[in-house]
């Protein structure tokens, strides 16, 4: 004879399976016309969790669309973070792990998805310091990087056009660098070359002057140091100082 715990524990499962699936199972002592409002609460909170995480997805999509990949989502998959606002990124994963027939119709939906996600987990990292002064000469003291980004290449220009207006023309080679502002805390993006890339990488690790930034960026890509070349990546420099890449420079 199963004990009290463990029929309370196989009836609470079958309580959550519903409100997962919306498929109802006889639950002893539950009358059916009495549970469906706990399916509509979960269904709605999910979905407006999702939406929140994903609005360029969900202003993608039809409203079918949708509906069937968040029904999917919460049928099939087994939430497993115990924190919600962690809970969108399971929705990637489990478009990247179990596919949808929507990939075919949107060749570019999985990035969209990490895109955004990529978004949301910036907006919310833990704070990184970085000792820095405000005080400095961009073109001979070393620059501090901010610390809170994150360096990304996707296939399509999911940061340059809505989702709409994306087509198999646009696949390529997009580098991006998203970056929180210690200011707003806002998550702010910007286009890299391959060299500007590098560049980065290289603040990364430690604090940098631009004249060894330069020519370490010439050596990497096998071309002559000029002064235009300098002039150029100070340019960069100023423009992220500005907009707070760079914080500053190292005290």
């Amino acid at each position: 004879m199963p004990s009290p715990v463990s029929t309370i524990s196989q009836h609470q499962s079958a309580l959550a399976r519903y409100c997962r699936t919306g498929s109802y199972e006889p639950i002893p002592g539950v009358r059916h016309r009495h549970v469906i409002r706990y399916r509509e609460l979960v269904y709605n909170v999910v979905e407006d969790i999702l939406q929140s995480a994903y609005p360029l997805t969900y202003e993608l999509l039809s409203s079918a669309e949708w509906n069937d990949l968040v029904d999917r989502f919460l049928s099939e998959h087994s939430c497993r973070s115990p924190q919600v606002w962690r809970m969108p990124k399971e929705l990637y994963d489990f478009v990247k792990k179990e596919g949808t027939p929507l990939l075919s119709q949107y060749p570019f939906l999985l990035e969209l998805l990490y895109f955004e996600w990529l978004e949301v987990e910036l907006f919310m990292m833990e704070d990184k310091k970085a000792s820095h002064t405000s005080k400095g000469d961009a073109a001979s003291d070393a620059l501090v990087l901010n610390p809170e980004h994150i360096l990304q290449h996707f296939h399509y220009p999911l940061h340059r056009k809505t989702a709409a207006q994306i087509s198999d023309e646009d696949k390529g080679d997009y580098f991006l660098v998203m970056f929180r502002h210690p200011g707003s805390g806002s998550v702010q993006f910007m286009d890299l070359s391959p060299a500007l890339v590098y560049l980065v990488e290289q603040l990364a690790i430690a604090p940098v002057r631009v004249t060894e930034l330069a020519k370490e960026v010439c050596d990497a890509l096998n071309v002559p140091f000029q002064d235009d070349t300098l002039s150029d990546i100070l340019t960069f420099i100023n423009r992220c100082l500005d907009n707070k890449l760079i914080l500053g420079f190292k005290a």
